[in-house]
């Protein structure tokens, strides 16, 4: 048995890599949140955080990332064996 080749974006991904540019992007509900999370963050806690809404930030301008989330959630995903993904990623090389 061969594993197909996996489908995925080629290039860095797109993520706001600002604090501004991640207040920018995400919708006016959860910038109060953001900006709390800011508040409350310790210093060694703020780069991991940043990062995290910065994804939150991505997803929420991602066409693409409700309908993934929720096929996720209904258990129609495509799934792949751990031991087809591993060889075709090592291909990948």
């Amino acid at each position: 048995m061969s594993a197909a080749p996996l489908d995925h974006v080629s290039g860095p991904i797109d993520r706001p890599r600002t604090v501004g540019m991640i207040r920018h992007t995400l919708p006016p509900e959860l910038r109060d949140r953001f900006q709390s999370a800011l508040d409350d963050a310790d210093l060694e806690d703020l780069c991991g955080l940043v990062a995290q809404w910065g994804a939150v930030a991505q997803t929420t301008t991602d066409a693409d990332a409700d309908a993934a989330a929720g096929a996720v959630r209904s258990g129609t995903a495509d799934a792949y064996e751990i031991g087809d993904v591993l060889p075709a990623l090592a291909g990948m090389l």
